[in-house]
């Protein structure tokens, strides 16, 4: 599965980790209340469980919001702290859909832009392909 959204929507997670009988009104409620944003703006948040095979993730479309809940057969998804910043690209958004991990080469505002490329792992699935490389290997710190 894969997302698709129109230019300039932006991807918040929400840090709070959520009881997965919340509907539409409580996570909305959070996002209000802990996040202090609006949801009709289009934004799309991303809520995640204690356990870590479920997320569920809520935006208003302009004619409703939209609550879209997914869980991991194999695996788990990233936790809450892992996440390096609150808001993702919507490439990001997507491997983490996946079950995939994301590790930003960049940090702050220049990861968020399009030429920032992310580090993504498999989540350890068995018959994936891994490519892991060091910050020395892809060139990011000086060698010794």
């Amino acid at each position: 599965m894969s997302c698709r959204l129109r230019e300039g929507h932006r991807v918040f997670v929400v840090r709070e980790q959520i009881d997965f009988r919340a509907g539409f009104d409580k996570l909305s409620m959070l996002v209000r209340e802990k996040m202090k944003m609006e949801l009709i703006e289009g934004d799309l948040f991303l809520f995640l469980g204690k356990n870590r095979k479920r997320l569920k993730s809520l935006c208003y479309d302009g004619t409703g919001l939209i609550l879209i809940s997914k869980r991991l057969e194999r695996g788990r998804f990233m936790s809450v702290a892992d996440f390096e910043e609150d808001e993702l690209s919507v490439e990001e958004l997507n491997y983490v859909i996946s079950g995939g991990v994301v590790r930003r080469k960049y940090f702050g505002e220049r990861a968020l832009q399009a030429a920032a490329e992310p580090l993504f792992s498999n989540n350890g699935f068995a018959g994936e392909r891994t490519e892991h490389r060091s910050a020395a290997q892809a060139g990011h710190l000086p060698s010794r």
